[in-house]
């Protein structure tokens, strides 16, 4: 008996170094993590075994180690060399662990996956009355299989034969293969695929290879004293290769590399045709350096059939207190006038185009902030023809560096803020610093305290023409600079009573100037100079320059104002409704009045140099009339706003030559009145009857009239509404207005005021006359919810016409994402329907059932900054 209990040990260690062996290989091929030791080796099974010699040999083999599961027909180790061979179905499994919150439509999506056990921890409700459950899933991901395997434990060399691979992301077959020491694996005769239909068979597509190399980014020694089976990830290198399509070569690959963390297919290919761009065909590819610091790279590769190639990368490195990005792309443009005649304009496009771009966030210590970014760029409308959707966010991206430091009563910071790109006029500020005191308690009495403080050295730099309007005289723009000192305090004493709340407060701001103008330049002279500044203006002006001869300047500009408020709110807590998502309701009214007066200033601005609004202060007088209306409901342990609107106007002491005492009537709605359902919208009324008639809408230069809405009274009203019925169905609809109008000025130092046009010292003027409906619709339109399709379109009212349509189809297959979408857009100078078409293709890898569907989201997001048309991401939106 003891023989025998002793002959079992000897056994189990035996089968726990065939544990090891096999681990050391799986794991040499990013298998995973797990590390074996006895004590997680749970337990065997053998249809039979026995002794010869010094060897154990055993048939039948399953081995459970850790989250491993081992088999094999056949079995033999030696147990003083360590040398092991297995062969006959040798079959290495490793299950993986996850667990999440997913709702009951994904539950049953996942217990249907195969290979995968779900367990049920418990079930939640979120405050629409649905069901959300928390899961523990285990899902059988990597595996090894193989004829034949020999190799020896103490040195981690292996030799397998006939072998099939597949891990996290991708799949290998080979004829026959090699583990070095070092944890190289080569193989021989190969086959790679992030497609796991390679396993029987059928991939979609897969690259194959006379021979392939795996290289660990860490090495580890494998043997029974230190098992350690944490290697991390794989770079892999294969020669003399094939990319294949359904078994068919369609591309001869002289090498290919792939680089740790990243599949072997998570690439995107697009083409189509465009008229600005002609044909064209898109690439990218995502290459993973590290998880931690998160480094990655993105390449640009692209063709257009009437402009060229274009090419460029971008890069992101994260770490817990920093983010850089850099992006860079260029493109030799055969033809810079496609999108636009700019040669009629007043900046020069030339053929080689770019934009280089670096941007940074650092938090040095939890208090202490860098942020900086640098662009440099070919021509001011690169970024308007390639990659519109930036261009949109931001036509004219800055360069700057600051540093900003948090204290307990104040913030203080340092930045800089130069002209890299001459094309633009340029605010800078060479250096800056600023002090801000938040609002806060004098010692123990009913006083408050707000201020800032401000120092810069700031110059006007005007953009850069490279030749002079043709047709007209046009004098020059004249760059100017100055020191500024800007400091502004205030005292607020606030009052409480039963039913009412009053703020008074008082302030004072003082600006000095090293330099001023002697010479007057007033709004209409100022709004000339930045018409002039305009790379598209054509037209010559005649200016009126600031000079140099105005010497230093104190300025003194003074506030007084109150700000009275109460609330009414009434609760009804027995209001309950799933379908509304209502649990108690409670109404709150806040009236509010807001009086405001600062005399003129001791220092007229006209004579000051303009860098910012600061310079434009001047007399105001007004009151300010609002009303806040909320709805809430809990939202379990929250309060969530229900309905909100808030509307204001503004009365006007001072009179003002163009205009009434009556300020606009504006309000501002948002609500979610069911599921799915939200609301928003904002109006402007002329209250005080500043507007005249609402413009004849002129059609191929003929009057049309007063198509859409004609009132005198409305300035401007936008709505929008989305609704949601179901998973993945979108609809929206938003209505444009927008008439030709005037708006006087409420600026207030001393007080946050609500505004929707106006909130700087000048009035606003606006010259265009928009009215538009647009509508969108995403959908799936196939039972397994793996096909999309979207629609959106835009109707000109003005126009009388649809300005644009788009139509796009998505499919979800096992492996790739395959997109097809058409566009339609009116051109206004020849009338005529611009027709452009996208067809993509994006390789979306292996992912478990909790991951699937974000990769296709990912890229959607992502490739909305490069899809085709008229101009980069003005086309075929995302959904």
């Amino acid at each position: 008996m003891t023989r025998l209990l002793s002959a079992k040990g000897k056994f189990l260690l035996a089968a726990f170094a065939l544990a090891a062996a096999l681990a050391a290989p799986l794991q040499a091929a990013s298998l995973g993590a797990s590390k074996l030791n006895f004590a997680s080796f749970k337990e065997f099974n053998a249809d039979s075994w026995q002794f010869v010699g010094q060897n154990i040999v055993a048939k039948g083999v399953y081995i459970p180690a850790g989250d491993l599961e081992i088999y094999a027909d056949q079995a033999t180790i030696n147990i003083e060399s360590r040398d092991i061979e297995a062969v006959g179905n040798v079959q290495v499994y490793r299950w993986e662990n996850s667990g999440g919150v997913v709702d009951m439509a994904k539950l049953a999506r996942i217990q249907n996956t195969p290979n995968c056990s779900v367990t049920l921890l418990g079930i939640t409700g979120d405050v629409w009355g649905d069901l959300s459950v928390q899961v523990s899933i285990s899902m059988l991901t990597d595996n090894i299989k193989a004829q034949r395997l020999v190799g020896n434990l103490d040195s981690g060399y292996f030799q397998f034969e006939d072998a099939q691979f597949r891990f996290k992301t991708y799949v290998c077959r080979a004829e026959r293969g090699e583990r070095k020491p070092d944890g190289i694996i080569t193989v021989k005769n190969a086959e790679i695929s992030s497609c796991n239909y390679l396993e029987d068979d059928n991939g979609h597509y897969s690259i194959g290879c006379t021979e392939a190399q795996f290289t660990p980014h860490t090495t580890e020694f494998y043997g029974m004293e230190t098992i350690d089976t944490d290697v991390g990830d794989h770079t892999v290198f294969l020669t003399n290769g094939f990319w294949k399509v359904y078994g068919v070569p369609v591309l001869w690959l002289p090498v290919f590399y792939k680089p740790k963390d990243e599949s072997l297919g998570l690439f995107s290919i697009q083409w189509g045709e465009a008229s600005d761009w002609g044909y064209y065909v898109m690439l990218s590819k995502r290459f993973d350096f590290s998880e931690y610091p998160y480094a990655s790279v993105k390449l640009l590769g692209d063709y257009y059939s009437k402009r060229g190639y274009g090419y460029g990368a971008k890069a992101d490195f994260e770490t817990d207190n920093s983010r850089t990005e850099i992006f860079g792309y260029g493109i030799w443009d055969f033809d810079p006038n496609k999108t636009d005649d700019y040669d009629k304009y007043r900046i020069r496009v030339p053929k080689g185009r770019y934009d280089f771009r670096i941007s940074n966030v650092t938090h040095i210590t939890p208090r202490l902030d860098f942020r900086g970014a640098l662009e440099v760029i070919s021509d001011p409308y690169f970024t308007r023809d390639f990659f519109s959707g930036r261009y949109n966010r931001n036509p004219q991206p800055a360069t700057y560096m600051s540093l900003e430091q948090q204290f307990d009563h104040f913030s203080a910071s340092l930045y800089v803020r130069p002209k890299v790109n001459s094309f633009y006029t340029t605010v800078q500020r060479l250096p800056g610093f600023r002090l801000d005191a938040h609002r806060q308690q004098i010692l123990n009495t009913n006083f408050y305290y707000q201020g800032d403080l401000s120092m810069d050295y700031m110059k006007m730099d005007w953009i850069k023409f490279d030749w002079d309007t043709k047709r007209y005289p046009n004098e020059k723009l004249k760059n100017y600079s100055s020191f500024r000192l800007d400091t502004t305090h205030f005292l607020y004493f606030p009052l409480r009573f039963d039913w009412l709340t009053l703020v008074p407060r008082a302030g004072l701001k003082l600006t000095a100037y090293s330099n001023t103008s002697k010479e007057k330049v007033t709004v209409e002279d100022l709004n000339t100079l930045f018409q002039a500044a305009d790379p598209q203006n054509t037209r010559g002006m005649l200016l009126h320059n600031y000079d140099d001869k105005g010497k230093a300047k104190l300025r003194f500009a003074g506030e007084i104002g109150v700000e009275a408020s109460t609330k009414i709110y009434n609760s009804w807590q027995d209001v309950r409704s799933s379908f509304l998502a209502l649990d108690g309701l409670r109404h709150v009214i806040r009236p509010y009045i807001n009086y405001t007066l600062i005399p003129k200033p001791n220092v007229k601005r006209d004579h000051l140099y303009y860098f910012d609004d600061i310079d434009r202060i001047d007399e105001q007088h007004f009151i300010r009339f609002g009303l806040e209306n909320r709805l809430q409901t809990r939202d379990g342990s929250s309060i969530r706003d229900y309905f909100t609107m808030e509307n204001y106007w503004d009365l006007h002491m001072r009179k003002e030559e163009g205009f009434s005492q009556i300020g606009d009537f504006c309000t501002i709605l948002s609500a979610t009145p069911f599921k799915g359902f939200t609301v928003s919208t904002l109006f402007s009324i002329d209250a005080g009857g500043n507007n005249g008639k609402v413009p004849e809408t002129v059609r191929d230069g003929r009057d049309a009239g007063h198509p859409g809405i004609n009132l005198k009274w409305l300035n401007r009203w936008n709505i929008s509404l989305k609704y949601s019925p179901a998973d993945d169905w979108d609809f929206t609809f938003s209505y444009i207005y927008h008439r030709p109008y005037a708006s006087r000025s409420a600026y207030s130092m001393g007080s946050t005021l609500t505004q929707l046009d106006a909130g700087s010292f000048f009035n606003k003027y606006f010259s265009e006359h928009t009215e538009q409906f647009q509508f969108s619709v995403r959908l799936p339109i196939t039972p397994d919810r793996r096909t999309f399709a979207s629609y959106a379109m835009s109707y000109d009212v003005q126009e009388g016409y649809i300005d644009v349509h788009t139509l796009q189809v998505v499919r979800n297959f096992h492996c790739w994402e395959v997109a097809a979408g058409f566009q339609w857009e009116r051109d206004t100078d020849d009338d005529r329907y611009k027709q452009s078409f996208l067809f993509s293709i994006y390789l979306t890898g292996l992912t478990g059932p909790l991951q699937s569907g974000q990769n296709s989201i990912l890229t959607r997001a992502d490739n909305a900054m490069r899809a085709p048309g008229s101009s980069r991401g003005s086309k075929f939106w995302s959904n």
